[in-house]
């Protein structure tokens, strides 16, 4: 799965102006959550224009809120395990957990120290927490 950034605003703004970054895995699952987010009902699904910026991007809020949460190598995009389903880092939350965006395309927000593997570029896990929230770094990871 592939996870791009995706601009997003309502057809009323200007390019640019307004524009909400969204993670997803195509264009239309974008505006589609962009328009969940809104909550707005008088804007419709085709009210909404998105644009491809390309590869995820991790902005200094996510970078903070991984610091305080002692994941300071996490990112946007990064794939990861919660248990035993696999899923991507699309953002993080006023509960200062991740949203991931799983295989079956739902995204859930997810404890960043309970019962996950982190995975680098290579899809080698380079930090898991286990149920009890204990940190294993890669030495003992899968052991």
């Amino acid at each position: 799965m592939e996870i791009r950034a995706y601009g997003c605003r309502t057809r009323y703004e200007e390019a640019g102006e307004h524009e909400h970054v969204v993670h997803h895995t195509s264009r239309g699952r974008a505006k589609a959550e962009f328009l969940a987010e809104l909550d707005m009902p008088e804007y419709e699904y085709t009210d909404i224009r998105c644009r491809c910026l390309g590869r995820p991007r991790t902005s200094q809020a996510f970078k903070d809120n991984a610091e305080y949460r002692g994941i300071p190598f996490a990112y946007v995009g990064m794939m990861v395990m919660v248990g035993d389903k696999r899923g991507w880092i699309v953002g993080h939350n006023s509960s200062a957990n991740l949203d991931v965006l799983f295989d079956d395309g739902l995204t859930l927000n997810c404890h960043p120290n309970w019962m996950i593997t982190y995975y680098d570029r290579q899809e080698n896990p380079i930090a898991m927490f286990t149920e009890d929230g204990v940190l294993q770094v890669p030495e003992t990871v899968g052991s």
